[in-house]
């Protein structure tokens, strides 16, 4: 499900750091689970009046924003069967979302892409930051 654009080290001393490219690897790379999320913390959903699209957006990111680390810097890759398949260079469009979210809490781990892929026949990337 991700693809790791960083070697690690965003927290502690190499916070505000460039960051460094991952190891290489030959072949194919299965990624099948997601990579963490930035450490956020959600909005409380015990209090007696909270705004209620942020209450029902918040339970359903919940799930998602178990796995929280400094070092989130991650694409999930959703690829048509069609790429892996095809023996022919034929050309997919790549569509990028970037969740928005508030500025408060939020991930692309809940956006699966995996049905726009295979049915719309284009690449889609989304990204942790």
């Amino acid at each position: 499900r991700h693809v790791t654009i960083t070697a690690g080290g965003i927290g502690g001393t190499g916070r505000f750091s460039p960051t460094r490219a991952p190891s290489p690897w030959d072949g194919e790379r299965e990624a099948r689970q997601y990579g963490p999320v930035w450490p956020q913390l959600l909005p409380d959903l015990t209090s007696p009046r909270p705004p209620k699209n942020r209450l029902l957006l918040a339970r359903k990111l919940a799930n998602h924003l178990t796995n929280q680390a400094e070092d989130c810097l991650y694409l999930n890759v959703y690829v048509p069967s069609q790429v892996v398949d095809t023996v022919a260079h034929k050309a997919f469009p790549v569509m990028v979302y970037i969740h928005g979210d508030s500025f408060e809490w939020g991930a692309a781990n809940p956006y699966d892409g995996s049905v726009l892929a295979a049915y719309g026949e284009v690449i889609i990337v989304t990204l942790n930051y």
